[in-house]
């Protein structure tokens, strides 16, 4: 391609947060061993970023982005379709436990799963649909971002644990380093409720320490 054909593509491609294989057909010719061929070039170029087969963003987009956090919390949500960022990330991001966590962590109901990126890594653990719930939608420009309540980031950190008794109930949530002093009142009943409701024994032995302890 010449230059000005190249920086027109360019600018097409960067109009968009990522950019699906059908989208790039619109734009490079649906022939499929052209279209690979292009989509190849693109990427030794540095044009396009590849996040997983068929999914790819733009890196002039990735360098224009001013909110590049919640653009990359919104491309994890695309990537895995449902789920919603959840776990260590987004109990990090509420400031309960104070380590930094840089992998953005999902809960959804596809497959466990995971993408690593030179940018990002993006961590997908599944749940039944009876718990996918608990989460707000949250602005990025025009687009939605699921992420998970104080509450249900923390019933998810120990619906994962590994426990299969009171004692390891009551290791797991010393272990996990969550400032309970943070947690409002609202969040606390609501994870209260959810645990009873649950009917998962290991979720009850969470409850029972966190009400041993009166953290709850």
């Amino acid at each position: 391609m010449e230059s000005n054909i190249n920086n027109l593509l360019i600018k097409k491609l960067s109009k968009s947060p990522y950019l699906t294989r059908r989208n790039l057909e619109l734009l490079l010719g649906s022939k499929r061993r052209t279209l690979d061929y292009r989509i190849f070039s693109l990427i030794k170029n540095g044009v396009l970023i590849k996040l997983k087969s068929g999914f790819y963003m733009s890196s002039q987009y990735v360098q224009e982005e001013t909110e590049s956090e919640r653009y990359l919390e919104y491309i994890g949500c695309m990537l895995k379709q449902p789920s919603y960022v959840s776990l260590r990330y987004a109990l990090s991001k509420y400031n309960l436990i104070p380590e930094s966590i840089f992998s953005i962590t999902y809960v959804t109901t596809k497959k466990t799963d995971r993408f690593d990126t030179a940018m990002q890594s993006f961590v997908y653990s599944n749940i039944t649909e009876k718990f996918f719930t608990g989460f707000t939608q949250v602005q990025y420009k025009d687009k939605i971002i699921n992420f998970a309540k104080p509450y249900k980031a923390i019933f998810d950190l120990f619906y994962y644990a590994k426990m299969s008794s009171l004692a390891e109930a009551n290791e797991c949530v010393q272990s996990s380093r969550i400032n309970w002093e943070y947690v409002d009142r609202s969040n606390k009943l609501q994870l209260k409720k959810l645990l009873i409701t649950s009917n998962v024994q290991k979720m009850q032995r969470v409850l029972q320490t966190l009400q041993a302890e009166k953290l709850i």
